[in-house]
């Protein structure tokens, strides 16, 4: 009785789970298809979670519901338990799919590294399912990772690897073929090498006849075209972008989208048609956003940059450059490229080791008796690797931890040195600071004070004005030397654009006091304005030039002054040119102010020359080493 009983029992359970599984399986279809419900139809389908298939497919469902939303955020809360689940049930084409997935995600981010690993994770699962089809097709999602990553050279070679695995299989897959000669192509065509990108693309083009859907293709077009455009063969680049474009207007993805209209509004600025490339680069902007892909959407930016540098618009031109770069930084740097490259290495060194391991399984029998013959010296070998291992380990303990007293010890010097400069900053400004309150007040109360005796006085007292007017006149510029003292020391580092705006203000002072006068301050292309000088050096070139330009006023009677800052070679040239009545150097003794120049030079480490002729001006030149 209790038998039946159970027999009973168990038959309903089983009809139950089978009526069951529609209604689940209609459940996370409906979470799948829904634009705005599908948290309320995953909600509704947990309760019919009976197995660990059921629940590897609850979270297949959502998983590929958040990436096709392309909400990241959430695929992260669930891949990692949805991989060990589907590697636990051996289901590998939706694990094949799930890697495939995340390497994309990771692509339109600019995760190189990690989509590397993704892609390379792919390639294995294909292995693992002797797929030869998607091993082909991840290996060629490799070469467009290296192409993304602009190592061009890794990317043709994986490119051509997927197109000979797909080459030599025993059922060929034209599709593979193309999407592994379309990595080639575009390899070569960022590489430089356009004639070969060409010759791939178009092998494409013959390939494309014997694939029954072609919307899938329009990158082919696409890609024609961005090649034909970099020969700057304008006209029949468009011919080709525009059949690609006509064909993603059907399938609206987004990336491609943005693909063409970029291209599109480069053919237009090149041939003059600014409104249109304009209207393009909307376009662009919107599908390249859409894409969230770090890498279109550069590709729009660098576009936009050349086309307002083209149009003269240099503002607008150089916040897009600087757009491009920080986009471009973000993914490219020194240590993201070593450790692509040594994901390489590990990739390869463990597809090496798998291949290796089925060689030894399929050898196995055969070895069998002479490994039990070697067993011994096995042995012995194995107790000299311990050996070896636990000496090395002891070693490499003591190196680890001298390097770590090493480190702690250039910390230890790296933190005092930092907070001596941070109290000789605070010195700084404390001395400048009572230099503002103490004694820049006292000077601007004499300045008042002796304005004000002056004003008193009648004008039988001329000659007491014109010594007051002196002081005074003094005075004055004795605040001002003080506020640029005062200004160098406030600041560690002295940017060349900082000097050049103060320098331009006392040469437009100096140009007040005499009209007929022609000031220029030149700063050479090759220096960078955000190049910093340490705060002495650069008062000292100030005031070089101060002390140049003063002269120059006050004795030469020139009617020009040039002023000058270029390299040459190692060093920085200042150069202070007149056109003034000159002297003749081997009469006439160097004053005081060319003394101070020729001072001034030699704390920046570097020479002053005088140069005059009397009638034909003064030219001094101060040559001073950049490293200071």
């Amino acid at each position: 009785m209790k038998l039946l009983q159970f027999v009973i029992l168990s038959f309903f359970s089983v009809v139950i789970c089978y009526a069951q599984q529609p209604i689940l399986d209609s459940l996370l279809q409906k979470a799948f298809n829904s634009k705005d419900s599908a948290s309320f139809y995953f909600s509704k389908a947990k309760p019919y979670l009976k197995s660990k298939a059921d629940s590897a497919n609850y979270l297949y469902f959502q998983f590929y519901k958040w990436d096709r939303d392309m909400k990241t955020d959430s695929t992260a809360l669930v891949q990692e338990k949805l991989i060990k689940q589907l590697n636990s049930l051996d289901s590998l084409n939706r694990l094949r799919k799930v890697y495939e997935r995340l390497h994309f995600q990771e692509l339109r981010a600019g995760r190189y590294e990690d989509a590397l690993t993704y892609a390379q994770q792919a390639v294995a699962t294909a292995e693992r399912m002797k797929d030869t089809a998607m091993i082909s097709l991840h290996t060629s999602d490799i070469s467009i990772i290296y192409h993304d990553f602009e190592d061009y050279d890794k990317g043709v070679e994986y490119g051509k690897k997927a197109y000979r695995i797909m080459d030599q299989a025993t059922h060929k897959q034209h599709r593979y073929l193309i999407y592994a000669n379309n990595a080639i192509g575009i390899n070569f065509d960022d590489w430089g090498k356009a004639d070969s990108a060409l010759y791939y693309h178009f092998q494409n083009v013959d390939l494309l006849k014997k694939v029954e859907d072609s919307l899938g293709f329009a990158f082919v077009y696409n890609n024609i075209g961005n090649t034909l455009l970099k020969q700057k063969d304008y006209t029949e680049a468009k011919k080709y972008i525009d059949r690609a474009l006509a064909i993603n207007k059907v399938t609206q993805r987004s990336y491609n989208l943005a693909t063409n209209y970029t291209n599109l509004a480069t053919i237009a600025y090149n041939l003059n048609s600014n409104e249109e490339a304009k209207d393009y680069f909307v376009l662009a902007n919107q599908y390249a956003n859409e894409s969230e892909s770090i890498e279109k959407i550069r590709d729009v930016v660098q576009q936009e940059a050349w086309f307002y540098k083209k149009i003269g618009d240099f503002k607008t031109a150089l916040e897009k450059q600087e757009a491009f770069y920080t986009l471009r930084d973000s993914v490219f740097n020194e240590e993201r490229a070593q450790l692509v490259a040594e994901m390489e290495t590990k990739y390869e060194t463990e597809k090496k080791e798998r291949d290796l391991a089925e060689t030894r399984a399929s050898l196995a029998e055969k070895e069998l008796e002479v490994e039990r013959k070697n067993l011994w010296l096995y042995g012995s070998l194995a107790l000299a690797l311990v050996l070896a291992l636990i000496g090395y380990l002891v070693y490499n303990q003591q190196r680890l931890k001298n390097n770590q007293l090493q480190r702690e010890s250039e910390l230890k010097t790296a933190l005092a040195r930092i907070e001596t400069q941070n109290k000789l900053q605070e010195q700084r400004l404390r001395i400048s600071r009572d230099l503002h309150d103490n004694i820049g007040s006292q000077l601007t109360f004499v300045t008042s004070s002796v304005e004000n005796l002056k004003y008193g006085l009648d004008d039988t007292n001329l000659e007491v004005s014109k010594k007051l007017g002196s002081i005074s006149e003094f005075t004055t510029h004795t605040i001002y030397e003080l506020r640029d003292t005062i200004w160098a020391m406030n600041k560690e580092f002295i940017s060349v654009e900082d000097l050049q705006s103060r320098i331009s203000n006392f040469i437009e002072k100096a140009g007040s006091v005499r009209d007929e006068v022609r000031f220029s301050f030149e700063v050479s292309t090759a220096i960078s304005k955000e190049m910093l000088l340490p705060s002495i050096q650069g008062m000292n070139v100030y005031r070089i030039i101060q002390e140049g330009v003063n002269n120059a006023l006050k004795y030469a009677m020139a009617k020009t002054i040039t002023v000058t800052l270029a390299e040459k070679d190692k060093d920085y040239q200042l150069a202070i040119v007149d056109d003034g009545q000159g002297f003749d150097t081997n009469v006439v003794e160097v004053g005081n102010g060319l003394q101070n120049i020729k001072k001034r030079a030699r704390d920046l480490n570097g020479m002053a020359t005088i140069e005059s002729t009397k009638g034909k001006g003064t030219k001094i030149v101060v040559l001073f080493p950049k490293k200071y």
